[in-house]
């Protein structure tokens, strides 16, 4: 009788975690986008009926190599919608994961150019894995000739894409990460600020401010210039395992294509100027 309970037990949960998996795979096969706060929804089913889907062949940045995708243009889910190029694109992934795009390179639409596409996962046909990890059902892929190719790095080939937001730039939306007024727009710690943007706000926040949850506040109570310099700093940057090993670190190593020497520079000079410029930190 006590082996029969203990079987039924193990049937049950073994039941549960597989009708889980199930729901949770379910629940991130629908895409929410969202324009002026006005959610539209689409399933992944009715995407890859969608008469724009085509087979759009890529050098995937993610997983390094020629791959061919079942993708909509990313222009779709904005026709009709009241957007703006100087508007910024929030991109939220499963996993927390926030990436802030630029409105006008997604919504360009030109050959010549970068183009954006939502790449649509069949369940029949799963798309390969990136460090053990899915990257499905939604993620952003580019087209671009050779001459415009580095303008879409890999930081912005988003995937696990559950909910896209269409709000104002974010030096508009986070007053707390702007930079002290009066510095020259073309000076470093301007340059920094955008690199930061670019390259850090997606899993990071500044003064306790911004959308994502991955990562720690970049600036409160200390910024990461002060407890570990400049150099230190460069090596966590350039490859996190190479000064604090941590198999089960979230953080990937950001090479000189996404972040240039020069970039990095900027970048920590954008961090050396708010360590003077923090908000109070919560107790």
């Amino acid at each position: 009788m006590k082996h029969w309970l203990v079987t039924l037990a193990g049937w049950a949960i073994c039941a549960c975690a597989t009708l889980s998996g199930t729901a949770h795979a379910a629940e991130f096969a629908t895409l929410t986008v969202a324009v002026g706060g006005q959610p539209r929804m689409w399933t992944r089913e009715a995407l890859l009926h969608n008469p724009r889907l085509i087979d759009v062949t890529v050098e995937d940045e993610n997983l390094k190599r020629r791959l061919t995708f079942k993708a909509v243009p990313v222009t779709e889910f904005f026709k009709g919608q009241p957007t703006s190029p100087d508007a910024s694109a929030t991109t939220v992934a499963s996993d927390g994961y926030v990436s802030h795009l630029p409105m006008r390179l997604l919504l360009a639409d030109r050959a010549d150019g970068p183009r954006a596409w939502l790449a649509v996962e069949d369940p029949d046909t799963p798309w390969p894995t990136l460090k053990g990890q899915d990257i499905g059902p939604f993620r952003l892929i580019w087209t671009a000739p050779p001459a415009k190719a580095s303008v879409v790095n890999e930081s912005l080939w988003t995937y696990n894409i559950v909910r896209i937001d269409v709000a104002a730039q974010p030096q508009e939306r986070f007053a707390a990460i702007r930079p002290a007024a009066g510095l020259p727009a073309d000076g470093p710690v301007m340059r920094g600020f955008a690199t930061f943007q670019r390259v850090c706000f997606s899993c990071h926040t500044l003064n306790r401010a911004g959308d994502a949850t991955l990562g720690p506040d970049l600036n409160v109570p200390y910024s990461p210039v002060e407890y570990l310099g400049d150099e230190k700093l460069r090596h966590l940057i350039r490859d996190p395992q190479s000064l604090r090993w941590w198999p089960n670190a979230r953080m990937s190593s950001i090479d000189e294509k996404t972040l240039s020497e020069a970039q990095l520079n900027d970048l920590l000079a954008y961090f050396h100027h708010m360590a003077h410029h923090k908000v109070a930190a919560p107790h």
